[in-house]
């Protein structure tokens, strides 16, 4: 008898979640459903932009978001200066597209410094920087790259790879000289120091980039007009409707089987688990600490190079990373930080809040919209989410049960 109520309450379905969804399903049919007979402008053409929309919006913030819940799921790090480094990457790829061929000095320094990256990515599959192999891939790519920033002008694709490698060297020099020092010390001398770094990177991009709107039109056919036919109503858009989200995908599944199919992902997710236990395991937790900070920031020199793409234009250096970033802190923290599904599902959810939202309570003769508000619906969605969820949508529940 004990035994079948104690299997019974384990079979207990918690229903008010999913009556929670259903209510805002009806509310949204509902919307819709009276927005089309208000006005023949909300058509169903004007919903799929909105749809298609949100997709490129919330993959974007999801590139940025696998940043922040990397670094916090190794060392329990807010990286507030992500954002900046997502800025950083916006703006090396417009400066690889638009400015080479560069003088032959110049190429040999981004030449150096992505020299470097590579050979740091290759040291931690050959285990050395000294190893002969590195050694030689590192002089190939710093002869064969100052040539050709020095000759040719770089297409887009490129100069995306080139600025991914340049933002990941970055993340691990933020690491090394910012980080490395402190990770013996308080969490809040590490927190502190963040948000110092944040504030260096975007007065350094105010004095090298530039404090002025900045046009990204690069020669791509992502961003060649795309036309959709949905019933009596026209979609104008791009074929970034299907780069942004595919390149989003791609990249996550990449990721997702490196860090679970990898001995070095593997190390990383023994390290999450328990630094000092891996550490006397024989896993070099800076190591894998500096990869953490390598990728994170390469998916967000990749999420700065598509928001660019997206919206035709970069902010200034100072402004840039700082909304999207923080947009990016709440997605992982919505779907749990530390989770890399989280940080997906989070980043899709706010996308929709800012944008779908905006769609199905626009500005008619009786109603002034959203549209104003529509920065503040992430961060309403993370104070219910803390109240209700504190370890996020998807992320392990860590509550004391006595």
């Amino acid at each position: 008898m004990a035994v079948s109520s104690v299997s019974r309450a384990k079979r207990k379905v918690n229903w008010l979640p999913w009556l929670l969804l259903l209510g805002i399903a009806v509310i949204i049919i509902g919307r819709i459903i009276y927005l089309y007979s208000l006005d023949p402008r909300f058509n169903t053409a004007f919903f799929l932009r909105a749809f298609i929309e949100s997709v490129k919006l919330g993959s974007l913030y999801a590139l940025i978001a696998l940043g922040y819940t990397m670094v916090y799921g190794i060392i329990r790090l807010i990286n507030f200066a992500h954002g900046e480094v997502f800025m950083v990457g916006a703006f090396m790829t417009y400066f690889f597209f638009t400015f080479t061929p560069y003088p032959w000095f110049i190429s040999a320094i981004y030449a150096a410094i992505i020299a470097y990256g590579s050979m740091r990515v290759l040291e931690f599959f050959r285990g050395s920087m000294r190893d002969p192999l590195v050694l030689a891939a590192g002089g190939v790519i710093f002869i064969g790259l100052t040539v050709l920033v020095s000759s040719i002008t770089f297409p887009f694709w490129l100069a995306l790879i080139c600025s991914m490698i340049f933002t990941g060297v970055l993340g691990i020099v933020i690491d090394r000289v910012a980080y490395f020092p402190l990770r013996t010390a308080p969490r809040n001398s590490l927190l502190i120091t963040a948000i110092a770094v944040s504030f260096l990177l975007q007065n350094l991009g105010l004095l090298v980039f530039t404090n002025r709107q900045t046009p990204f039109r690069p020669d791509t056919p992502l961003i060649q007009p795309l036309q959709l036919t949905v019933g009596n109503g026209q979609v104008f858009s791009n074929w970034l409707l299907l780069a942004i989200p595919l390149i989003t995908a791609i990249l996550v599944v990449v990721l997702t089987l490196f860090v679970n199919r990898t001995r070095l992902g593997k190390a990383m997710r023994a390290s999450a688990q328990d630094a000092e236990t891996a550490q006397m395991m024989g896993v070099s937790v800076n190591k894998v600490i500096a990869t953490t900070f390598l990728l994170g920031s390469m998916l967000a020199a990749a999420g700065g190079a598509m928001w660019g793409l997206n919206f035709g234009s970069l902010n200034q250096p100072a402004i840039l990373g700082i909304l999207p970033g923080i947009k990016a802190f709440s997605a992982a923290v919505i779907g749990g930080i530390g989770s890399l599904p989280g940080a997906v599902i989070g980043a899709i959810i706010i996308g929709f809040l800012e944008n779908f939202t905006t769609a199905i309570f626009p500005k008619t003769a009786t109603f002034q919209g959203v549209t104003e508000f529509k920065d503040t619906f992430a961060f309403i969605l993370l104070i219910i989410v803390l109240l209700v969820r504190p370890s996020g949508i998807v992320g392990e529940d860590l509550s004391e049960k006595v």
